[in-house]
């Protein structure tokens, strides 16, 4: 939050911010027309990632570093203090999935998959990387044809949809050495603009993205007139028993059969630090201005409980979610616990270089 408070604090003139926003616009309109017609004369010589790569060295570099950089936006930017001007909602991309949804007949390749490398967005927001997934060959995640879902840990930020995104997948299946190492997918897809994927209610659709050795299925939604939700859990009273594991969800108003999940742990346990909080390896989504975002917790004994909150251009939410088993007024079962859900909302404004 810190991060987010010491951004605020530089204000640019309205006058001079109004010019710049505006300038940058033209700007960007001529630079995305370009770089589609450049991008498509590099990729027909077969390497997405050279001609991806050579786009950011000729129109980005100057401006935003190396190629492989991480997005410096975090999220939250506009929740506390002032909000500059054209700090707006936005067309935002909720990601609600990606999974390796097939094998390509012919290669080596069985289930289950030992999985590495890296998925991310680059979007108007700021052109670097916003990672989706990341892990390396050491920290592999194991999927197999029943669950072959990828932990997603992010987008750090949400993802705005002014000009169309575009999508970077490494990805690899571990074998016993390196040198054994399969590529699944190693590709960059760029997304058609807004229009093309507005609807009310919003509709999920699906990036197919054909590997060497796979098919990736990515689910997602366009949301309107949207805003940043950064969500925060935390025992507020009682303890969660070590011995329980847990999964925390998010969905909004529009979409209440479409999970977002935030975490999962399976049968491990949960992680909780020293204070108390819940160490979520996702925790942005994004909601409709004018719509609800629905936090939901559930104890793999059973026990569920949820949160619902009414989204705000900015500051923060506070809601209490009880979990336990009650019987005659007195606990059973030895779990009772009671859960402080903080959301922090935010608006958009692209970063001008």
């Amino acid at each position: 939050m810190e991060i987010a408070r010491s951004m605020l604090e530089v204000q640019v003139p309205a006058a001079q911010e109004k010019r710049i926003m505006l300038r940058n616009k033209a700007k960007s309109i001529l630079i995305h027309t370009e770089l589609e017609e450049l991008f498509k004369e590099r990729r027909e010589k077969g390497d997405d990632f050279a001609a991806q790569r050579w786009v950011w060295e000729k129109f980005y570099a100057k401006h935003f570093g190396s190629f492989e950089d991480t997005t410096v936006v975090p999220p939250m930017c506009y929740a506390f203090g002032p909000i500059p001007l054209h700090a707006v909602p936005e067309q935002t991309l909720q990601i609600f999935s990606v999974k390796v949804a097939e094998l390509k007949e012919g290669n080596d390749l069985q289930w289950p998959l030992q999985v590495y490398g890296f998925i991310a967005i680059r979007d108007s927001i700021d052109p670097r990387r916003n990672l989706l997934f990341q892990r390396d060959r050491s920290d592999c995640q194991t999927i197999t044809e029943k669950e072959p879902f990828l932990l997603l840990t992010g987008p750090s930020r949400a993802v705005v949809l002014i000009d169309p995104i575009s999508f970077e997948v490494q990805l690899k299946a571990k074998g016993k050495t390196a040198s054994e190492d399969k590529v699944l997918a190693v590709d960059v897809l760029t997304s058609q603009h807004a229009v093309a994927y507005l609807s009310y209610p919003p509709r999920t659709f699906t990036i197919n993205l054909h590997g060497i050795r796979s098919k990736l299925e990515l689910t997602q939604a366009l949301l309107a007139n949207s805003v940043e939700a950064t969500i925060m859990v935390e025992i507020h009273d009682g303890s969660w028993p070590a011995s329980v594991p847990g999964r925390v969800t998010a969905c909004t108003g529009s979409m209440q059969h479409q999970d977002i999940v935030l975490l999962d742990s399976g049968h491990g346990a949960l992680c909780f630090s020293d204070s108390g909080m819940l160490k979520l390896p996702r925790c942005v989504v994004s909601v409709e201005l004018d719509g609800e975002l629905k936090v939901n917790v559930e104890a793999i004994r059973g026990l569920k409980g949820y949160t619902t909150f009414k989204p705000k251009r900015s500051t923060i939410s506070y809601q209490t979610c009880y979990l336990g088993h009650q019987k005659n007024n007195h606990v059973r079962g030895g779990f009772s616990c009671t859960l402080g859900i903080t959301v922090a909302w935010s608006l958009f404004r692209p970063l001008v270089p």
